[in-house]
């Protein structure tokens, strides 16, 4: 994997990666889910400095084509994404 690719968890709020070690570096595919579906709009500021938003549209598809998260995933696009 590219170092590039990967994005360390602590820039965002801990209850988003509770689960993995602090200080960690994920996917930045993991990291977008993540902060989509459980950051708060500080972290979705983040998020976009951080990576393209062809990346978040991508990710966002994703989450849409699993069929949940849909409240979810139309905010990311009114509001982060501005679709």
């Amino acid at each position: 994997m590219d170092k590039r690719e990967l994005i360390n968890v602590s820039e965002f709020q801990k209850h988003i990666f509770w689960n993995y070690k602090p200080g960690a570096e994920l996917d930045r595919n993991i990291i977008i889910e993540n902060v989509l579906l459980y950051g708060e709009l500080e972290d979705f500021r983040k998020l976009i400095k951080l990576v393209a938003l062809e990346d978040i549209r991508n990710v966002t598809d994703i989450i849409e084509k699993k069929g949940r998260f849909k409240k979810r995933v139309n905010f990311i696009r009114k509001v982060v994404l501005s679709d």
